[in-house]
């Protein structure tokens, strides 16, 4: 990682990789540090999160965080001990190997924010337990810790909202690659494009749902998961999923389901109705937990199943 003078002015990696004008992977690495010290955090913490977006290696053991970053082995350990409670790195296991091996998921921020979740579940019940612990007298302390609660239960509900604009935008953005690389959508469909087309009036377009945000609804994973839980697992099992989905993440109705979901509003409601019966909004997290998804998909795949345990006490057409 540490730049080497090639001979010609330029500045390369010791992986052989070029820089220019001065920018490389190690000030990358540093100024996110800045970065990171600056809004409160540790810097070394913003060291190895940026070190670990930035190498093209699988994991990275923490001898090699500490020989590459030049600090001493007890930092590294301190550092990656909180990254891994707040969600941002994951701990790496190799065959063979003893040591500790660390790796940042591909959506190392949608992960951040499970983890920042639960981090808001667990000050909840702390408030909660410190109010059973007041007498009726004791009016201002009431007061604070209830705020309290309350702020976290307030966080914690727009995290719903967070999760699903943030997938959708993941699936937005990937339209406009594939536009840009001229396979998916036109030039001229820009941001927007795989929401608008879910959210397009029925009968209005036949353009078949789009596959990004048809994973980002109901990911590989949580399907694998899902699939052993259900009567019959099938593509058109998956796709009354995915609109299922659609129906409790968006806030709309059963009939304001797209027709380019490829499944019906009464059908979408008639697997809901039979999927909450048999459990499966209980079952799916618990399956999801046990099978240790990453974070972010665990985070989904819980607020999912919350939304439909809410819509199913006031199930509505």
């Amino acid at each position: 990682m540490v730049g080497d003078d090639a001979g010609d002015g330029t500045v390369r990696d010791t992986d052989g990789r070029q820089d220019t004008g001065g920018w490389s992977r190690e000030l990358f690495v540093e100024e996110v540090g800045l970065v990171w010290e600056g809004a409160g955090s540790g810097r070394m913490d913003g060291r190895i999160v940026a070190y670990l977006l930035i190498t093209d290696v699988p994991y990275v053991s923490s001898a090699e965080l500490a020989r590459e970053l030049k600090v001493s082995a007890g930092s590294v350990s301190l550092a990656t001990r909180r990254l891994v409670e707040a969600g941002f790195i994951r701990r790496h296991a190799v065959p063979g190997r003893r040591g500790h091996y660390f790796r940042v998921d591909d959506d190392v921020w949608g992960s951040f924010l499970a983890g920042e979740r639960r981090h808001l579940d667990r000050q909840e019940e702390l408030a909660v337990e410190a109010l059973a612990l007041l007498g009726p007298e004791e009016e201002a302390p009431r007061r604070r810790l209830g705020n309290m609660r309350d702020y976290m239960r307030w966080i914690r509900g727009s995290h719903h909202d967070l999760l699903t604009q943030w997938k959708a935008y993941q699936a937005q953005a990937d339209d406009v690659v594939q536009a840009r690389e001229g396979r998916g959508v036109s030039a001229g469909e820009h941001a927007g494009v795989a929401v608008s087309r879910a959210e397009a009036p029925r009968g209005r377009s036949s353009a078949a749902l789009d596959p990004a945000l048809a994973r980002r609804l109901v990911p590989d994973v949580l399907w694998e998961v899902a699939a052993p839980l259900l009567p019959a697992a099938s593509e058109d099992e998956r796709a009354a999923l995915t609109a299922v989905v659609y129906v409790l993440t968006s806030g709309c109705g059963w009939q304001q389901l797209p027709s380019h979901f490829g499944v019906s509003h009464s059908t979408a409601h008639r697997r809901f109705t039979a999927w909450s019966e048999g459990g499966l909004w209980q079952r799916w997290p618990a399956a999801a937990h046990a099978a240790q998804v990453d974070a972010a998909d665990l985070s989904w795949c819980e607020l999912v199943s919350e939304a439909a345990l809410v819509r199913r006490t006031g199930s509505r057409m």
